[in-house]
């Protein structure tokens, strides 16, 4: 129930959010840029965004091999391209993340390392889009900075903190004493073997180096989506301000209060590109191609998901 009334919650954020924007534009003129659409950089934008789902495997599949799960690349990218199907086409970002966990088991026996792994996943990757967005944000306008850091501060702050629990015996086991002292007790139990698995990388510096540069690589893409997205609408304000734009966008969309980022993703980019003189209905159009453009990549993964379903069922039936 609780998980329900949550994901109401998040849903009504984000219509809330596009109903506003949509207030805010006209329709026609919007309707009108989609209208124009060049189709050569829209296919630039998926291909990017596969890139960017291609460099994550190998970013996911170097974690997982640290923690000595016997898993093919094959298998990882598999996994992870079906992972981004579902949190794209469920209501939140935690059901792909579950899939992935889920298939690591089913073919390790071993759910903990692959909790790691895929935690220490998406950390970095919210690590390195953090960082792109404070490098950033001497470039973004003043009037749009006060709020700006109110958001990234507390958000990079808290990714430290993860890390020196994930990664320090001291800290980590001082928290760890805090959690079991006032949660049940298989809880506790629970997070201590996390914890333990999370532990294993502190001894991998150099792997955790060129996870971190792989996960720059993995953002950077993901910058080029919503360009060539931009290039395929007629808006080219630079390339530039999407390097500075996207990553703020993302970080404030990574946040746990709506469907996706949806809305809340919009909403920033309008806001930070009109500080440069773009207008809303364009920014808007832009952003919502970008998320287009990512739902389509994301695609295969449905077919690896209906193809891997319709082989088990075979295989059940034939025994």
């Amino acid at each position: 129930m609780k998980r329900l009334l949550t994901t109401g919650a998040k849903l009504c954020v984000s219509i809330g959010l596009i109903t506003y924007l949509g207030s805010q534009l006209a329709l026609g003129d919007l309707a009108e840029i989609f209208a124009s659409m060049q189709p050569n950089f829209f296919v630039g934008a998926v291909l990017f965004f596969l890139l960017s789902n291609c460099l994550g495997t190998m970013q996911w599949f170097l974690l997982l091999r640290a923690q000595d799960l016997p898993v093919s690349f094959r298998q990882a990218l598999i996994f992870y391209f079906v992972g981004v199907f579902f949190n794209n086409v469920l209501l939140g970002n935690i059901g792909g993340d579950a899939m992935r966990i889920l298939d690591i088991r089913r073919i390790t026996g071993k759910a903990t390392g692959g909790v790691a792994a895929t935690f220490m996943d998406r950390f970095i990757g919210l690590f390195s889009t953090c960082s792109l967005a404070l490098v950033a944000y001497p470039l973004i306008a003043a009037g749009e900075r006060a709020w700006l850091v109110s958001v990234l501060l507390p958000v990079f702050i808290g990714l430290i903190v993860l890390l020196a629990m994930g990664l320090s015996q001291r800290i980590g086991g001082f928290i760890e004493a805090l959690i079991v002292r006032f949660l049940p007790q298989k809880i506790g139990e629970v997070i201590g073997k996390l914890r333990q698995s999370i532990v294993v990388y502190r001894h991998r510096i150099g792997l955790l180096f060129i996870v971190w540069i792989i996960s720059i690589g993995v953002q950077s893409s993901r910058i080029l989506v919503y360009w060539m997205a931009g290039l395929a609408l007629g808006m080219d304000p630079g390339l530039l301000y999407f390097i500075c734009f996207q990553p703020v966008a993302a970080v404030l969309a990574s946040l746990p209060i709506s469907i996706g980022g949806l809305g809340v993703r919009e909403g920033a980019l309008v806001g930070l590109f009109s500080s440069v003189g773009v207008g809303q209905e364009l920014s808007t159009a832009m952003s919502l191609l970008g998320y287009i453009a990512g739902i389509l990549a994301s695609l295969l993964g449905g077919i690896a998901f209906v193809v891997r379903r319709t082989e088990a069922a075979q295989e059940r039936a034939e025994t």
